[in-house]
This record gives structure tokens, C-alpha cells and sequence, in this order.
């Protein structure tokens, strides 16, 4: 006479969904938090509305705001740099050198690196600028 409904309901347990909610949140939270630039440093550089960009092979020299020099995110001191461009210019005479300095760094910061790659013989330089046309 009596039956037993022996199906139990299916339960949805939400304290496992609500752990892995809060998980992503915080991790978006971090990720999006993390500023970070193509070559690793922040460096503000001056606008100019007749930037071009360079085809030949390149070296970049960052000027950071503090003056410290660096090349593939790697601090350098003035004879690493020395060496640096000048097995470049042994590899390709005809390369650029790029300085990308912040905004802030002295004049005489950017001419000193400007006369350490031309002592080894660069005779292609060029200062970096953001697209003034870009900006807002």
C-alpha cells in the first residue's frame, strides 16, 4: 500500500561553486592590477606628430627615468653598453640605434648615450617618440 520513494533529490552544492567564484575574482582582480610595458620598463616618452617607424635591424637603448640605462630589459652600465652596440655595429654597420628616453631624463643623459654608440662607430641614431596622431 505504502511505497517508499526511494529517489533522493539532486542537490546542487554551492559552496564549492562559490570557492572557485571567489578564486577567479581575485585572480582577474590581480592580473588586470599588474601593469606592464613591452619592454618591461615604463618610460614616458615625449609626443611628435612625424614619428616614423625604423625597418633595419635595430639595438633599443632605454634611457629610464632615474638615467639607468638598459637593453633587453637588462640593466647595463656605460662599458656594458660600449660593448653592446659595438658588436652590433661588427655584425651590421648599417644598424640603427634607438634611444627611447623618458621624458624626464637630463639632456645630457641622452647625449652621453648618443656619443658612447657613435665612439664605437654607430653612425645611425634615432630618438624615440610616441605618435602625437595617438594620443589624445
Amino acid at each position: 500500500m505504502f511505497h517508499r520513494n526511494n529517489k533522493r533529490k539532486s542537490k546542487i552544492k554551492i559552496l564549492p561553486m562559490i570557492d572557485v567564484i571567489f578564486f577567479l575574482l581575485v585572480f582577474f582582480m590581480l592580473f588586470t592590477t599588474f601593469r606592464t610595458t613591452p619592454t618591461g620598463l615604463d618610460i614616458d616618452l615625449p609626443q611628435a606628430k612625424t614619428v616614423t617607424e625604423q625597418k633595419q635591424e635595430q639595438l633599443m637603448i632605454n634611457l629610464s627615468a632615474k638615467g639607468q640605462i638598459y637593453v633587453n630589459e637588462k640593466l647595463l652600465t656605460k662599458t656594458d653598453l660600449k660593448n653592446k652596440v659595438a658588436e652590433m655595429i661588427d655584425r651590421d654597420p648599417k644598424s640603427v640605434v634607438i634611444i627611447k628616453a623618458d621624458r624626464s631624463v637630463a639632456y645630457d643623459k641622452v647625449v652621453e648615450v648618443m656619443d658612447i654608440a657613435r665612439q664605437v662607430g654607430a653612425s645611425k641614431l634615432a630618438l624615440a617618440a610616441d605618435n602625437k596622431a595617438d594620443q589624445k
